[in-house]
C-alpha cells in the first residue's frame, strides 16, 4: 500500500498529505483492509517522497503496520489491531519489566504503534516543566572520553568511547575480512554484514545508554541544565580530498558523538531537564577563568600564561561548554560584550550564543517510544 501511494505521488505530485489521501483512497481501498491502513500509508509515502536528498523513487521493502492511537487497543501485553471492519488481531506482547513501566503508566499518553515481524514500537508522550535550573552541566564529547564539568565544581570523565572506539575498530577488521573472503557471493556477504553491522549497533548503543544515564541523572538531581557543543556539518571536514589518509578518516566519521548528544536530549527532555546547544568556537582555545589564550602542552595539557594555570583539555572545553550563555542571561546580537550570569563569573571571551532545543514555552510535550517482543498470537 505504502508502495502504491509512492506511484501516486509521482505521477500527480500532490501539494499535501491530505490531496494524496484523496488521490490514492480509490485504490488502496481495493486491498479491503482497515481504513486507517490507508491513513497510515498515504502518511508514509508522502514523507518518503518529500526528502529532497533522495535521487530515486523510493520503495518500502519490509513489512510494517502502522496505526494511530485511535485504531488499536492495548490492555497489559495484550494488543488488538484491526484487519478490516469490526475484524481483528490479537498479539501477546513479550515485554520486559521496564516496558511494563511505560505500558502500565497511567499518565503517559499512548501515540502510533508500529509492528514489524521482529517487534512492536509503541509510542508514549508525556507533558514535562522545564524549570529554570539553578546551574548548568557542561558535556565536551571527544573521540574516547566524555568529560563532563558543573557549575557545583563536579568534573568527572567517563572513559566508556574508548571501549567503543576499540569495539568499532575491531568490526571495521571484520569486516575487512568478509569482503575479502566472500567476495563472490552477494548474498552471503550481504547477510554477514548486516549480522555483524547489527552486533556493533548494538553493543555501542548499550554502552552509550548506560553513560549518558549517569549524566542525566546527575543534572536531574541537582536542578541543573545541559549544555553541549552544535557539531552540526563536522562530518564534512573528514569526506575524500581532506589530505588525510582513509583509515584517519574512517576512524572519524565512526565517531559516535551523534548517537550520545542523542540520547543526552531525549533522556533529559524526558525528565524535564532543559538542553542547549552552544557554539564549539574556540572553547578549547581560551582560560576558563580568566579567558586569556593558552599554550599547548604535552599530553592533553594547557597552560594559561595570565593565570599561571595549567588545564587538562577536555575539562578546560567541558567547562567553557559550561559558562556559555543561555537565551535568558545572553548579550544581544552583534555585541561583543558579555555580562555576569546566573551561574557564576563568566568572563567576556567565554560568552558564546545557545540554541535551545524544544518549546520556548515552560511545558512541552516529550515523546518517548518502546519495543517490544512479538510473542504467541
Amino acid at each position: 500500500m505504502c508502495n502504491e501511494a509512492i506511484r501516486v505521488v509521482v505521477a500527480s505530485n500532490p501539494k499535501n498529505r491530505f490531496e494524496l489521501i484523496s488521490l490514492a483512497y480509490p485504490k488502496l481501498k481495493q486491498y479491503g483492509l482497515h481504513t486507517h491502513y490507508i491513513l497510515s500509508a498515504c502518511e508514509v509515502a508522502y514523507s518518503l517522497c518529500r526528502n529532497q536528498k533522495r535521487r530515486k523513487v523510493p520503495v518500502v521493502r519490509r513489512a510494517f503496520l502502522k496505526l494511530d492511537s485511535q485504531s488499536y487497543r492495548l490492555n497489559h501485553l495484550l494488543l488488538r489491531i484491526p484487519s478490516t471492519s469490526r475484524q481483528y488481531v490479537f498479539l501477546t506482547l513479550d515485554g520486559s519489566d521496564h516496558s511494563l513501566l511505560y505500558v502500565e503508566n497511567p499518565n503517559l499518553k499512548r501515540g502510533s504503534v508500529i509492528v514489524t515481524p521482529e517487534a512492536v514500537c509503541i509510542a508514549f508522550s508525556k507533558e514535562v516543566t522545564l524549570p529554570d535550573p539553578v546551574g548548568y552541566v557542561g558535556i565536551d564529547v571527544n573521540e574516547r572520553n566524555i568529560t563532563v564539568s558543573a557549575t557545583d565544581g563536579h568534573e568527572r570523565r567517563f572513559t566508556e568511547l574508548g571501549e567503543i572506539v576499540d569495539l568499532k575498530k575491531r568490526y571495521r577488521e571484520i569486516r575487512a575480512r568478509i569482503e575479502r573472503r566472500v567476495d563472490r557471493d552477494a548474498r552471503v556477504r550481504k547477510r554477514l554484514l548486516a549480522k555483524f553491522g547489527r552486533r556493533e549497533r548494538n553493543r555501542t548503543v548499550q554502552r552509550l545508554h548506560a553513560l549518558t544515564r549517569q549524566v542525566v541523572n546527575y543534572a536531574k538531581v541537582h536542578d541543573f541544565g545541559i549544555k553541549m557543543e552544535n557539531l552540526t556539518g563536522i562530518r564534512q571536514k573528514h569526506r575524500k580530498g581532506n589530505g588525510k589518509g582513509p583509515w584517519f578518516r574512517g576512524r572519524m566519521n565512526s565517531w559516535v558523538f551523534g548517537e550520545a548528544q542523542r540520547q543526552v536530549e531525549y533522556k533529559a527532555r524526558w525528565d524535564g531537564v532543559p538542553v542547549w546547544y552552544v557554539n564549539p568556537k574556540s572553547t578549547s582555545q581560551n582560560c576558563p577563568t580568566c579567558g586569556s589564550l593558552v599554550a599547548p602542552l604535552t599530553g592533553r595539557k594547557l597552560f594559561c600564561t595570565s593565570c599561571d594555570n595549567t588545564w587538562d583539555r577536555d575539562v578546560l572545553a567541558s567547562r567553557n561548554i559550561m559558562a556559555c550563555a543561555v537565551p535568558q542571561a545572553r548579550p544581544s546580537r552583534g555585541s561583543g560584550e558579555g555580562g555576569q550570569g546566573d551561574d557564576g563569573f563568566h568572563p567576556r571571551s567565554r560568552w558564546r550564543e545557545a540554541r535551545s532545543v524544544g518549546d520556548d514555552s515552560p511545558t512541552t510535550m516529550q515523546n518517548h517510544s518502546i519495543s517490544t517482543r512479538r510473542g504467541a498470537s
